[in-house]
This record gives C-alpha cells, structure tokens and sequence, in this order.
C-alpha cells in the first residue's frame, strides 16, 4: 500500500487546504481538516487518472492509498489572492534540473487541460458572470496569467524579470496567457544553482515580506494554483450550461 505524506494549512477559521507534495498539484481545499482528510484518497485517485491521460506514469486506478499527515502549517489563509503561504520541508530542497523540467511538464499538462476548456469560448461567454460575487472566465484566466508573473517574481530580483511584462494588459486575452506562460518557463529556466536552492524573502509586490520562498514552493503554487482556476472554470461552464438549459425550458 502506497503511503503519502500529506502537509496541511489550516486557516484561523478552521478552513484547511491539504497539499500531497510528492504529487505536484494535488490540493484539497475544504472548510475543515477532517473533511480535508477525507476527501483526499480521491482527490490522488483523480490525480493518478490526471497523469494516465498525459501519458505520465501513475499507479494503477485500484492501488489502495494511506494518508500520512507529516506536517501542519496553522495561521495561514483563508488562502485569498495575497495571503501569505506556508513553506513546508520539502520545499527547501534544492531543486536539480532534472526535476524543474518535470515540474514544467506537468505545468504544460495544466495548461493544455485549461486552454482545452476555453480557447473557443465565445466573449459573451468569457465575461459572464453567474452573479454579482463571482468572477467572469476572463477574469479568472487574467488572473492566472497575472500570478505567473509574481511567482517567478519571488525567485529573481525585479530587474531581471521579462520586459514583455510591462505592458502585459494591452494584449488580447489569449495572446496574454501564452506570452506570461512562454515568458515564465524561460526565465525559470534561467535560474542559477543557488536560485534553485536557495531561501529568499521578496519585498516587493507582498504584503507579507516575512514570507519564505524557494523555487520548489513557486512551482508548486503553480501548479495548484492553475488546477484550482481550472476547476473554478469548470463550475462557471457547469453554471453557465445549467442556465442554458433552464432558459430553454421557460
């Protein structure tokens, strides 16, 4: 039997969000630990189905899981954009190069699955909004574009950062998404050794400089980052069909 180790977060509020870092990506947000904690065998199930369909190796669909908690992390959250993110031991790791190319595989898988659910959408579709508290497609897919930037951002002083970024919000919605995505990947992969192990703790652009970063947590939010705005989508498209439907009906 497989034994993962899982690292959790846990918000003043009670709200959790369960991390299994051996699997980059794979996150269980949910408003209590426990509920976290059940929630998980099949959050890896579906992450193991994730790696089949591109072509990653993965354990077979019936290899029976055990959850290890191996950390708690508490006084972060509710996990908001800004909200500082807890640093867990093996992000301190160094990072080869080996497994940064891994890390930007999967980032590529997660893309290709997002683009997937978007790239034909209609504009009247991409600024829909189920109601007044939830954003709009295109809102949602800035954003991840826009966090790209920050992330590497954590890692590399501003200067060095890529020019193209300055004036990122004249292009069009998909032109933007390919160009931060290209742009972030080539200046990860400009990282120097003590980059890719180092500790560093960025002043700018945060509300929190206590905050640590290594290049292990910045790949890791990305990955969870998109994959969480991934199944954000799917919901709007999920509501947006729902009212489709409900429209034909009247």
């Amino acid at each position: 039997m497989a034994r993962i180790p899982v690292y959790l977060e846990i918000a003043d509020d009670g709200t959790c969000m369960a991390h299994v870092l051996a699997l980059p990506g794979c996150i269980v947000r949910s408003p209590a630990r426990e509920e976290a904690l059940r929630q998980l065998p099949a959050a890896i199930a579906v992450y193991y189905a994730w790696l089949r369909s591109h072509g990653e190796p993965a354990p077979a669909p019936s290899a029976p899981v055990e959850i290890e908690i191996a950390g708690e992390s508490r006084g972060f959250g509710p996990f908001d954009p800004g909200d500082a993110a807890a640093l867990f031991p093996p992000d301190r790791e160094p990072l080869s190069v080996e497994h940064l190319e891994r890390y930007l595989r999967l980032m590529a898988h997660s893309r290709a699955d997002l683009l997937a659910l978007v790239q034909s959408l209609p504009d009247d579709l991409l600024d829909w909004q189920p109601d007044p508290d939830t954003h709009s497609l295109r809102w949602v897919l800035r954003h991840v574009g826009n966090a790209e930037e920050w992330y590497v951002s954590r890692l590399v002083p501003p200067e060095t950062l890529p020019p193209e970024w300055e004036h990122d919000e004249d292009l069009a919605l998909f032109e933007f998404l390919e160009m931060e995505r290209r742009t972030a990947v080539a200046r990860l992969r400009q990282l120097t050794d003590e980059e890719r192990s180092g500790l560093f703790y960025p002043t700018a652009w945060t509300r929190h400089p206590e905050e640590p970063w290594t290049t292990r947590k910045v790949l890791r939010r990305f990955l969870e980052h998109e994959r969480e705005h991934t199944a954000q989508v799917r919901e709007i498209l999920a509501r947006f069909g729902a009212k489709s439907d409900s429209d034909i009906r009247i």
